[in-house]
Parts: structure tokens; C-alpha cells; sequence
């Protein structure tokens, strides 16, 4: 290691600073001063998130407010519905099996993700890849997935932000799951103003934008992918991208995202 490793250590030791959650600012409490005066019941609660509290570093008030999409689900896009069925917008064929998300695009979540997405914050991945972990456990681990596919974007719009948000939650997810990463989609098109239109519009201004990378052809025919993003909105980006992978040859493809 080097000198200025040993430098920060040191330095961390003599002048300690006061950890912040990511998602409100707020200061995070010490995790062992929790232990004093509190009922047992919520003694246990506080344990059991701290991991979240050490490792994602995150206030128990913003986690409490990450919480998974409840059942029943939609059979495809996996929103919450009053009773287990289609969704009035999923009565369609698509061109992937099923999507899963982790909660609902609002509030912490949203916040986290626009962040994560438009500001570079990249150190919002752990929260953010704890969720994906989440909804893997919950929904697909149960799946034979071959690959983890990331849905590419435009170089143009790489170039802006940095790093592909959907390529980094991938391989957290691949770390976690042991199931390996792969590029195989490539984004030819780089379109503008799809937050103004309808689903519809969006699905006909996405035809042929996502295709297969031919030098990865081979390494996908015949196999199950999950591809892998940050946002599920009107579902048009992962049908998109489900018909370039089949279109390659993909047996199934599914779907997780972050948020819906």
C-alpha cells in the first residue's frame, strides 16, 4: 500500500468526520450508540439494518422508505395490481417473458436514481444495486439466466454522463449472482423528447435502435438473458431491446430494473 494510504488512515483516525446519509444529508447515527434505552423490538429492527446504515450509507428514516413493490404483480411488467392478472396496458404480446422492478419510481427512489443517472453520483450505486439485489432475490433467482445484458446508450449520450448507468448496476448484479456480464446490444440511434411521448409513440421511434454487437452473436443464441436498467416506464426500451436480442437468436429474455 502506499504512502498516502497510510497518510489518510492516519489522518481519518486523528480528525474523524461525521458520516451523512446519501439521500437527505442528514448526519448517520453511529450504529453501536443505538443500543441504549431503546425497546427490544425496535433494538432488533435497528440491528437488522445495519448494514445498510455501515456499508449503502443511508439513514434508517430514508431506507424505511425503500420498500419493494407489493403483490399481486402484474404477470409481465410486474407493477402492483389489485388482483393477479394482466395490467390494463400488458393485455399485448411482447418480446420478453417478464419484468420485475424493485420499487416504485417515486420519492427516495426516484431522487437516488436522477442522481445516480444525470449527476454522476456514482457512489449511489451501492444503495442502488442493494435494491437490484433485492428484487433478484425476490422475483428471479429462480430463473436459469445464462447472461446479464445491460441496455446500452447512445456513445453521444456516454460521453455526457460519463458511464452507462444500466452497465454499472449489471455488474453489481453480476458480482452478486455469479451470472456473467455481457455488452451484447449496441445503441445506433441516439433519439430526443421520448419523455414527451405516449408509449406507443416510443415503441415506433425505438424500432431497430438496439441491435446485437455481431461479435457476440455466438456467445447468446439458444441462452436465457435478464437485461438489466435502471427505469421501467412505459416498457418500450426493454421491448426494444428483448427484440434485437431475439432477433439474434436469444432463447428468453427478462427483465429488472431498479424502479417502475
Amino acid at each position: 500500500m502506499s504512502l498516502r494510504y497510510y497518510l489518510e488512515a492516519l489522518l481519518g483516525l486523528l480528525y474523524p468526520q461525521e458520516r451523512s446519509c446519501m439521500s437527505c444529508r442528514g448526519l448517520l447515527p453511529e450504529t453501536n450508540s443505538t443500543d441504549k434505552g431503546l425497546p427490544a423490538s425496535l433494538l432488533g429492527i435497528l440491528r437488522n439494518e445495519g448494514a445498510w446504515l455501515e456499508d449503502k450509507g443511508i439513514c434508517f428514516r430514508c431506507r424505511s422508505s425503500l420498500s419493494p413493490i407489493e403483490p399481486p404483480y402484474c404477470l409481465l411488467c410486474g407493477r402492483h395490481v389489485p388482483q393477479p392478472g394482466h395490467c390494463p396496458e400488458c393485455e399485448r404480446e411482447t418480446s420478453f417473458v417478464l419484468s420485475r422492478s424493485y420499487g416504485k419510481y417515486e420519492g427516495v427512489l426516484r431522487d437516488l436514481l436522477h442522481r445516480f443517472k444525470f449527476s454522476r453520483e456514482d457512489e449511489l450505486i451501492t444503495i442502488l444495486a442493494s435494491c437490484l439485489h433485492e428484487a433478484w432475490d425476490l422475483h428471479l433467482a429462480h430463473f436459469p439466466i445464462d447472461w446479464l445484458v445491460p441496455v446500452p446508450i447512445h456513445a453521444e449520450r456516454l460521453k455526457e454522463r460519463g458511464y452507462n448507468q444500466a452497465e454499472r448496476l449489471a455488474l453489481h448484479l453480476s458480482s452478486y449472482t455469479k451470472i456473467p456480464c455481457l455488452p451484447a446490444l449496441r445503441r445506433h440511434l441516439h433519439l430526443k423528447g421520448q419523455a414527451t411521448r405516449d408509449r406507443k409513440e416510443r415503441i415506433q421511434a425505438l424500432q431497430g435502435t438496439f441491435v446485437c454487437d455481431l461479435q457476440y452473436v455466438s456467445e447468446i443464441q439458444g441462452k436465457r438473458i435478464l437485461l438489466v436498467d435502471d427505469i421501467y416506464t412505459t416498457g418500450s426500451t426493454a421491448e426494444a431491446c428483448a427484440k434485437g436480442l431475439m432477433d439474434a437468436g436469444v432463447e428468453q429474455v427478462y427483465v429488472i430494473t431498479v424502479a417502475r
